[in-house]
């Protein structure tokens, strides 16, 4: 058998594929790529390249010692493999604390029992590894069985509920996990309701340290699986089912050969997302200092980030290039693994009804019972934060003392707290501006133009979602210290750039789902009419895609409004210019006023704006709306 020799370009396959790239890239598509390239390089690839660089400084040398100390300490990682004598001959030491506390309380009445849910601690890396496995997990677990319910089974008001259960993507930073915190306490609402009042459970239970942040992160993102998943079973042809029963295929067989694997990317990319979010938290373990909660790589950054004289902590880098080689081999695997679990899908195409059958009365109660009691969990948070915004003053009780409106009152007459909301929104929508200015190029540059290496331009646009924003924050402080750009001097530059490079990706895959589902022959025939490049975008590709440009803004304006790790450790440099996720930091853990009241109000501010900013988005988008959160 003859092996085919590769085939060697000739000059002419040579000069029409410069003729090629000189089409499609010319003055208009040039000076797209190289503003939106030079943006992402200075403010995202730089600041990347700065940790890196320092991560590697020992007493003013090239060294790993910064990664030996932080490997070799056990407050980093603490197991450790010993041999022992008798069997298994081997053993696992330095893991302390315990998953449950059983605390035995004496009161009026006789003795009442807590259980705490701690969890086990093994060191700084470990855990937050752990803690990322454990919510993506349970997030999967619960994403998963309610978008496969909501698929395949009608019943009444279940495209109501399907709304509903999305609620918990409405959290808002350190307010959230507060709120759940009040809610879940020994002292909390759910406790005194269940325990001291109907007598329901037989002891209180109360989450704390490093399960408390699984909690909450679980609470907060199983929204995500549900979407990606639930987008992904309905997408499947249901002839393929249907073939498969033709053949003998049912139950749960034809559910695990079938129905599973094709749903399986979708479900993959939710999982490695939330695995991603999961890593870059630091609100929720801020919320719950004092325990085995703060041994975690964000919140170790952020309280090492400077040393006593003020320069960038070695350590602090060290730890952030840890965190931030997690977050990218993540994301590496989701847009590798996942493009490989994709299924083909035979079909002689327009559009088909998924199939669905009608769930008898009994089973219906039985998903509303499941469902209620997931949302009664997940909404704790919000439900805490309301009661807080209103609350005049609340004890041990079930419900605050008395309701006022004192708190959002105090939003417009304290001077620092209403310049820190016009911070924020100064700063949100010149952001947004921004985005959609570079992400409507990006967008149209990966959609439309075919020149080499623009699949690395799809990356790099799409990479802040596997950044975590301490280490951009981390970055920024070690490139532009003592310089214009100087956060000491004025934070207001670097809060928009990095609202604008972290929540760029949500504007670019809503508008590149746009570009996507419009016909490229209109702008074809366009072009070979006579107009160019730049005539086409605005009169005819742009009109095309407004709704996706417009949702996709107004999720990156929201996200932008509730950023935390950049808002606080950038705003922590310089207050008047700080946001107002800084205010509520430093209401909350620092400030002088103190109380819940206040951060609650502004963050009510922020769940109402995230209400109508993700509707909204949701509405303009339809059945598009899994765009704005897939990678």
């Amino acid at each position: 058998m003859k092996v085919p020799r590769p085939t060697i370009p000739t000059i002419d396959d040579l000069k029409r594929g410069l003729r090629e790239i000189r089409w499609n890239l010319d003055i208009f598509v040039f000076i797209q790529l190289v503003v939106v390239l030079t943006i992402f390089i200075l403010f995202l690839i730089v600041p990347l390249f700065r940790i890196t660089f320092n991560a590697f400084i020992y007493g003013g040398s090239l060294s790993l010692r910064w990664f030996v100390e932080v490997f070799t300490d056990p407050y980093y990682f603490s197991p450790r493999i010993v041999f022992t004598e008798t069997f298994p001959y081997i053993a696992v030491e330095g893991i302390s604390g315990s998953l449950i506390n059983v605390i035995k309380r004496p009161t009026d009445t006789g003795v009442e029992t807590i259980i705490l849910l701690v969890g086990y601690d093994l060191g700084v890396i470990p855990n937050t590894v752990l803690v990322a496995v454990m919510t993506t997990v349970f997030s999967t677990i619960i994403g998963f069985v309610f978008a496969f319910i909501f698929a395949r089974y009608k019943f009444p008001g279940s495209e109501a509920l399907r709304i509903i259960l999305l609620a918990p993507l409405l959290s808002t930073p350190f307010v959230g996990a507060i709120g759940l915190k009040k809610m879940l306490t020994s002292e909390g609402v759910i406790n005194t309701l269940f325990y001291d009042i109907l007598g329901i459970m037989p002891f209180k239970i109360e989450p704390s340290g490093l399960m408390a942040v699984v909690l909450v992160q679980t609470l907060i993102f199983y929204p995500i699986i549900f979407l990606n998943a639930y987008t992904a079973i309905i997408s499947i042809d249901p002839t393929m089912e249907e073939q498969a029963e033709n053949l003998g295929a049912s139950g749960f067989h034809l559910f695990r050969t079938v129905t599973l694997p094709l749903s399986l990317p979708g479900v993959e990319a939710g999982a490695l997302l939330v695995f991603i979010l999961s890593l870059e938290d630091l609100g929720t373990p801020i919320v719950f200092t004092g325990t085995n909660a703060e041994k975690v790589l964000t919140y170790q950054i952020f309280r090492r980030m400077f040393t006593p004289t003020g320069y960038i902590s070695g350590e602090a880098t060290a730890l952030a290039m840890i965190l931030l080689a997690m977050s990218i081999i993540i994301f590496l695997a989701i847009r590798k693994y996942v493009s490989l679990r994709r299924y083909a899908m035979l079909t002689k195409g327009g559009i088909w009804r998924p199939r669905t059958r009608k769930l008898s009365l009994k089973v219906s109660l039985l998903v509303y019972v499941v469902a209620f009691f997931t949302l009664f969990l997940a909404l704790q948070p919000h439900i805490g934060v309301v009661l807080l915004a209103f609350a005049g003053e609340w004890g041990p009780t079930l419900l605050p003392g008395y309701f006022t409106l004192e708190n959002f009152y105090t939003l417009f007459r304290d001077a620092a707290v209403f310049r820190s909301i016009t911070n924020s929104l100064t700063y949100s929508i010149t952001a947004m501006g921004l985005i959609i200015v570079l992400g409507v190029s990006a967008a149209y540059l990966v959609s439309r133009v075919k020149i080499p290496g623009i699949e690395a331009l799809d990356a790099l646009v799409t990479l802040p979602i596997a950044i975590p924003g301490i280490v951009i924050a981390t970055g920024f402080f070690l490139l532009f210290l003592k310089t214009p750009l100087d956060p000491i001097i004025n934070g207001a530059p670097l809060l928009i750039i990095s609202y604008t490079v972290r929540k760029f990706p949500f504007t670019v895959r809503a508008v590149f789902a746009g570009f996507e589902q419009v016909d490229k022959a209109l702008e074809e025939s366009a072009i070979n009419l006579g107009a160019n490049r730049a005539r086409v975008f605005f009169t005819i590709a742009l009109p095309l895609v407004v709704l996706n440009i417009l949702a996709g803004s107004m999720l990156s304006f929201i996200y932008s409004m509730s950023e935390v790790s950049t808002g606080i450790v950038i705003g922590d440099a310089n207050h008047d210019t700080a946001p107002m996720t800084w205010k509520m930091y430093d209401i909350l853990f620092k400030g002088l006023e103190g109380g819940l009241f206040v951060p609650a109000a502004m963050g009510f501010v922020l769940m109402t704006l995230q209400f109508i900013m993700i509707v909204g988005s949701n509405l303009l988008l339809r059945k598009r709306a899994t765009a704005l959160i897939g990678v």
